[in-house]
């Protein structure tokens, strides 16, 4: 098997030089991910590579999280296996990638229809960490988190209604980008809750989630950061665990930036509030259906259930908030910085047995310390960044996420590299 380089912009740079053909380059990297399979089962779907394209990820082979439409397929959504469908067209994100030159050589697993904070499927074999096989997957991209950390793809495509991006990548030691609500289509992709839902990328590397994202979004150009960055960092107190806030204050303190700490406590249960309305109304009028005649999957029973008793008032008063709110926080937070920087998760990342509901061990306070800081970011619509940046005592990741202003994805990927990587130095 052809040995391929660490990073995905290492492989672009053979290519264009003419030291590997794109068909060579993929013939290699899907041989790696059918033999990465067995040991880190996160495939649910492999798909025939068509023609290749060109662009600028010619010769790259991805794989994605089954919530995209692909041509003449339907996705599996974390249930089954996708199935055919004539005259079906691929996602716009999917096709945006497709524009740029990227084969897709498999579809990967996810929590059942995008509902769940982990990577708990009763469809499918249990997804296993790259890092520490005993740690939690993260969900609902959970398979992307899996596929991109033990090197079956270098990038993959997931989807954040709540974390969903951001809580895979914080448990396997990733970048993971949430993108800024409707800056990339999600027509496609199946809904969640679609005011909050927004696609979103996980790589080992920023400059490979960069590569990605200018192939989702290239009307948005990359502006050179001129100046050391302004940070906002917000710890609270009493909800963090604390060898988790030392090891953010430790490198906090060891940052090229500006860090100024702030508390903002009222400012989030105040937003999380409303997340939590639209999220529970949404996916309630989503799943209607299955909710009415008991066929729900559990997930989507857990947030649905409550949203068919939200009262409609309350949803409509969040949705009619949001474009003050976002406002209102753009100038509190940012007026004087770039970033505003708090925790990924709550505490250490978890076993997986802790967070497994119906196990003997699962603890519903280490459940909810893995999305807790996720679904206000989802309300305000604004793009967010998942960096490892510590190891604890076991190993695993310490991540933290970075916010900015809408629209400034290129100024947040410029800021992860700036974080020497933790667990991916090749």
């Amino acid at each position: 098997m052809l040995e391929l380089p660490a990073r995905l912009t290492q492989l672009q740079a053979l290519i264009r030089c003419g030291q590997l053909t794109p068909q060579d380059a993929v013939s290699a990297q899907v041989q790696r991910g059918q033999a990465l399979s067995t040991p880190f089962p996160c495939v649910v779907d492999q798909l025939p590579i068509a023609a290749l394209g060109d662009g600028p990820l010619a010769g790259i082979a991805l794989a994605h999280k089954d919530i995209f439409q692909l041509d003449d397929r339907l996705p599996g959504c974390g249930v089954g296996h996708g199935h055919a469908q004539a005259s079906v067209h691929a996602a716009a994100a999917i096709a945006a990638l497709q524009q740029a030159g990227a084969s897709q050589w498999a579809t990967l697993v996810m929590a059942p229809h995008a509902c769940g904070a982990t990577s708990q499927n009763m469809h499918f074999a249990r997804c296993v960490n790259p890092l520490d096989s005993e740690a939690a997957v993260g969900g609902s991209s959970s398979g992307s988190a899996v596929a991109v950390a033990a090197g079956m793809s270098y990038a993959a495509l997931g989807t954040d209604t709540a974390g969903s991006v951001r809580i895979p990548a914080a448990t396997c030691g990733l970048i993971g980008l949430k993108t800024t609500h409707g800056a990339v289509s999600t027509r496609g992709c199946a809904p969640l809750a679609p005011s909050l839902d927004s696609v979103g990328i996980l790589s080992r590397y920023a400059p490979d989630a960069r590569e990605i994202w200018a192939a989702l979004c290239p009307q948005l150009p990359r502006v050179a950061a001129t100046r050391t960055p302004r940070c906002h960092l917000w710890l609270p107190e009493d909800g963090v665990a604390p060898d988790v806030a030392q090891a953010i204050r430790t490198w906090a303190a060891q940052l090229d930036a500006q860090v100024t700490p702030l508390d903002m406590a009222d400012t989030f249960d105040s937003l999380n509030r409303h997340a939590q309305r639209v999220l529970l109304h949404e996916t309630a009028r989503t799943h209607h259906a299955s909710l009415c005649d008991g066929s729900a999957e559990s997930g989507v029973q857990a947030i649905g259930l409550m949203g068919l008793g939200l009262p409609l008032a309350w949803y409509q008063a969040s949705m009619q908030s949001r474009a003050g709110l976002l406002q209102d926080f753009v100038t509190r937070y940012f007026h004087d910085a770039e970033f505003l920087i708090l925790p990924s998760l709550a505490d250490p990342v978890p076993d997986w047995q802790t967070v497994e509901v119906g196990h003997v061990a699962f603890d519903r306070a280490s459940l909810f310390a893995m999305h807790r800081y996720m679904g206000f970011v989802n309300y305000l619509g604004l793009p967010a960044l998942n960096l490892p940046i510590a190891r604890d005592t076991r190993g695993r990741a310490v991540c933290v996420q970075v916010l900015a202003r809408p629209f400034a994805e290129h100024r947040l990927l410029d800021f992860a590299e700036q974080v020497p990587p933790i667990f991916w130095t090749h």
